[in-house]
């Protein structure tokens, strides 16, 4: 709860200061404060796991084409 509520602080104070990553932060105290409840929580992980799962296509299609060349 406490560390929810820090980096939301964080994310809120990043929103005016050039250092930090407001929105980031932000994103990461909410899900923190409320895992299941925000649809920004769900977003969010939707978003990482697709994520995830285009960086290991792209991973193994680089890995395929260097081994093609070497």
């Amino acid at each position: 709860m406490v560390a929810g509520s820090i980096l939301l602080l964080l994310g809120i104070a990043g929103l005016f200061l050039p250092i930090l990553q407001g929105w980031l932060m932000i994103f990461a105290g909410l899900l923190l404060l409320f895992p299941e409840q925000t649809a920004a929580g769900h977003r969010l992980r939707a978003w990482i796991r697709a994520r995830k799962a285009a960086m290991a296509q792209s991973l193994e299609r680089s890995r395929r084409k260097r081994r093609r060349y070497f």
